[in-house]
Parts: C-alpha cells; sequence; structure tokens
C-alpha cells in the first residue's frame, strides 16, 4: 500500500475512532432531542484539534541567456498548490499531512523536478513530547528541514517544488540549549511517479546552539556524516562514498547596529576509492545605521568552497555542501553554488514602506580553481575549461523587491544578472544571462 494511501486511511480512521468514542460514552446520546448537544460537541472537539493549513503560488520567470537557459521559451509560468491536515488530539502528540500539486507551463521542453512535480505527498509525521516550547520532542516522517543558516541542510521555499527528508528526528530544547538530532534520507522528487527516499544514500548530524557563549551571538558546532552507494572515482572505478563534515556557525549583534556571522566546516572521508579533502567557509558582517529611516542595513560577505585539482591522486578536493540552500543564497540567478567558488558580496536591504521590503546585492564571482568546473544551484557542473589563463567567472546584481498586500498575500519582483568575466569568455559563454522574476503568493 502507498504513503498516500496510508495517510488518507490515517485520517479517516481518526475521525471513525472519534465518532465512536462519542458514541459509546456512558450517558450517550439515544434519541433526537440530545443529537444537537452531541453535534456542538463535536464540531467542538474538531476546532480544537483539526487544523487545516494551504497555500497558493504563481511565479512568472524568464531567463534570457543562450549559454546558461534551460528552455527555449521566452517565458514560463510556476504553480504550486499546497493543502495540509493537522491532528493534535493532545499537548504531547501531533501528526500532520500535506499534498502538493507543481506544475511549469510553457517550459517547451521537459521541465526538470525543480519546477514540475505533479500531486504528491509532501510532508507525512507525527510527533511526540514538548511539541511547543522547551523541552524533548521526537519527529518521525517525511518533514522539511532547515538547520542554522541551511547551507548545509535546508528547505527552501524558492524552488517550486522544495527539496524534504525522510527522517527521524529528536530536539532537546532548553532556555539557553538546543540540539538536532537526525538520521534519514533526502526525498527523490520524481514527476512520473510517487516521491521517494534517494535510493543508496543517507545522512546522520547533530547540530547544537548555545545562545549564551558570547553576548548577543549563537555559537552552534555540529556534525553529519552521508553515505552514497556506487561513486565514481578519480580513476573511473565504482565504490561508496562515506564523508562527515564538521564544523560550526557563529553569528550575533554588538553595540551600535553591527552584525556579523561565521560558518566553516571541513568535510573528510572517503569518495569511492580517493580520500576527501575539502572545506567551506562564509563570513560577514552588516550594519543597521542608527536614526536612519527604512531600516537601512548595510552587510557583506566573502564565500569559499574548494575545488579539485583534476589530477589522479586519489584525492577528491572538491567540496560538496551536502544538501544546503544556494538559490537566492547564494545568487538569485541559481546559476552558482557553494562549490569550487569565491564569491564576494556588498548589500543594502530597506523598508521604504511599511509593507514593502527591498534587498538589493552586488556579487563578484570568482572560481576556486580553473581545474575544476562551475556548478549551479543543484550542483550540476555547467563549464569546465582547466585551460583558462582567469579564474574570474564575472559579477552581477539581483535585486529583490517585496509587498505584503495584506499578512496573508505577498507580491515579490526580482531580477538577477550574470555579465561574463574572463573565464566565461575563454570557455565560449559569452551570452551572459538575466533572470526576471515574479510571483504572487497567498496562505489560505
Amino acid at each position: 500500500m502507498s504513503i498516500r494511501h496510508l495517510a488518507v486511511l490515517f485520517l479517516l480512521s481518526t475521525g471513525a475512532a472519534s465518532a465512536q468514542d462519542t458514541a459509546s460514552a456512558p450517558g450517550a446520546a439515544t434519541d433526537k432531542a440530545e443529537a444537537p448537544a452531541a453535534s456542538t460537541g463535536l464540531i467542538a472537539y474538531l476546532k480544537r484539534t483539526v487544523q487545516l493549513t494551504g497555500s497558493v503560488r504563481a511565479r512568472l520567470e524568464s531567463t534570457q541567456g543562450a549559454n546558461f537557459s534551460t528552455t527555449p521559451a521566452e517565458a514560463y509560468l510556476l504553480s504550486r498548490v499546497r493543502l495540509g491536515i493537522g491532528f493534535k488530539p493532545f499537548s504531547w502528540f501531533r501528526s500532520y499531512v500535506e499534498a502538493q500539486d507543481a506544475r511549469a507551463y510553457n517550459y517547451k521542453v521537459t521541465p526538470p523536478s525543480s519546477v514540475d512535480d505533479p500531486f504528491d505527498l509532501r510532508q507525512a509525521y507525527v510527533e511526540v513530547g514538548a511539541v511547543e516550547g522547551n523541552g524533548v520532542k521526537l519527529r518521525a516522517g517525511r518533514q522539511d528541514v532547515t538547520l542554522g543558516s541551511g547551507r548545509l541542510v535546508g528547505t527552501s521555499d524558492w524552488s517550486n517544488t522544495a527539496k524534504n527528508y525522510d527522517v527521524i528526528r529528536g530536539y532537546v530544547t532548553t532556555g539557553s540549549f538546543k540540539m538536532d538530532v537526525l538520521g534519514g534520507s533526502q526525498v527523490l522528487i520524481d514527476p512520473t511517479r510517487l516521491d521517494r527516499s534517494k535510493p543508496g544514500e543517507h545522512f546522520y548530524g547533530a547540530y547544537t546552539a548555545f545562545s549564551k557563549l558570547l553576548p548577543g551571538g549563537s555559537v552552534e558546532p555540529y556534525l553529519f556524516t552521508k553515505t552514497a552507494l556506487n561513486v565514481k572515482g578519480k580513476d573511473t572505478v565504482l565504490g561508496n562514498a562515506d564523508t562527515i563534515y564538521v564544523g560550526g556557525r557563529v553569528i550575533g549583534q554588538v553595540h551600535g547596529g553591527f552584525d556579523y556571522t561565521y560558518e566553516g566546516v571541513r568535510e573528510a572521508g572517503s569518495y569511492a576509492d580517493d580520500s576527501v579533502r575539502a572545506w567551506g567557509y562564509v563570513g560577514g558582517g552588516g550594519w543597521t545605521i542608527p536614526n536612519v529611516g527604512w531600516k537601512l542595513h548595510l552587510n557583506s560577505d566573502y564565500l569559499y568552497g574548494s575545488g579539485d585539482s583534476g589530477k589522479k591522486d586519489g584525492v577528491h578536493e572538491s567540496f560538496d555542501n551536502l544538501y544546503g540552500l544556494n538559490q537566492p543564497l547564494n545568487s538569485l540567478t541559481g546559476l552558482f553554488s557553494w562549490r569550487n567558488a569565491e564569491q564576494w558580496r556588498a548589500g543594502v536591504d530597506f523598508v521604504p514602506y511599511k509593507k514593502l521590503k527591498v534587498k538589493i546585492d552586488f556579487r563578484d564571482y570568482w572560481l576556486a580553481t580553473v581545474r575544476d568546473g562551475l556548478y549551479n544551484s543543484s550542483g550540476t557542473r555547467t563549464v569546465l575549461n582547466a585551460k583558462a589563463t582567469s579564474n574570474h567567472i564575472g559579477d552581477g546584481v539581483d535585486a529583490l523587491f517585496s509587498y505584503a498586500l495584506s499578512p496573508k498575500s505577498t507580491f515579490v519582483l526580482g531580477i538577477g544578472n550574470l555579465s561574463p568575466g574572463p573565464y566565461l569568455k575563454e570557455s565560449g559563454k559569452t551570452s551572459g544571462y538575466i533572470y526576471p522574476t515574479f510571483s504572487f503568493s497567498r496562505q489560505l
């Protein structure tokens, strides 16, 4: 029986059990005069224990730039509908099921799974323990997961389908300490059949956060491991991958409106018959200018992710940021990831009107080494030119404008671009890239 059928049966059996309990209770109504009272009690119970959720989003996108566009369409429409139901009969127990329908219209070629996945089961989990507030909680099933910045494990709302996970996740939360421990698999999104756990691939991890070690800051060390079957080493020999990620993040604010963030991670282990020696880090800060209107916030950061030497030396040096978020975190365009990358960003965000938020970033892109390639947000290598004399990919500007029409309705206008630098020009990728987008979303 499929997960979808089990979810439906679960909801039906819950309703049937509630009705049976009401009917069999001592003093249960047996005549028509008492029926209205029983009906009123059931409605009150359902209002207290059942929560319906839903959202709709429509986004119009266009990609200009023959060297990087994945569709010949001048413009296409992405739609996404989510409907969910939660059941919380006790303070220590909750279950939730959510379905999603994501489609791409006028794509003109077969759309990738990142934008198209017709009706499927997106979330289905149960949680027990301290469902809200401090304490211990366990959640098991298909669910969204974002840890810390989301750069290593995250669920992005930007993607039309959005990655999620089949995991068992435990939480421990106190006033100044939090720890997440989890294990499972990423969900493989498949437009042709029911989504399922990614075959032959699992990950396990622990993410902790200490909120009182630094004044106004949070210290967040973490550890992750990942296993994968049938990967290919540099000598093309098939084998298994067993990698470990050790790192942490520090984030906080200091007097005067200044803020800072740093995250660094070391990747080690084995990849087929190669050893893994890779790393990545990102650090920066910002300043919210006091006594100035619009909540003006200046900010900047620098990102680095190691690349491979390209030599058959038995060492895998290309950093893999696990299941981390890349778009729009590393670029609104979706052309970049945290792998074989150097990136400097300088930006400003402000609120010129209480319902309007604006974020503008300038980005300068480089490769860590030309012997490895350029990777996009899905981790696919799109350009490789080991003979290039420059590692400067190019630069671009990202701009996002978000307007809250109401507490539940939002318009977002965005545009990102890439102007080719010497590396792309030497690689024959001279078209540049422009990515305008406009979306409307509504919480039901």
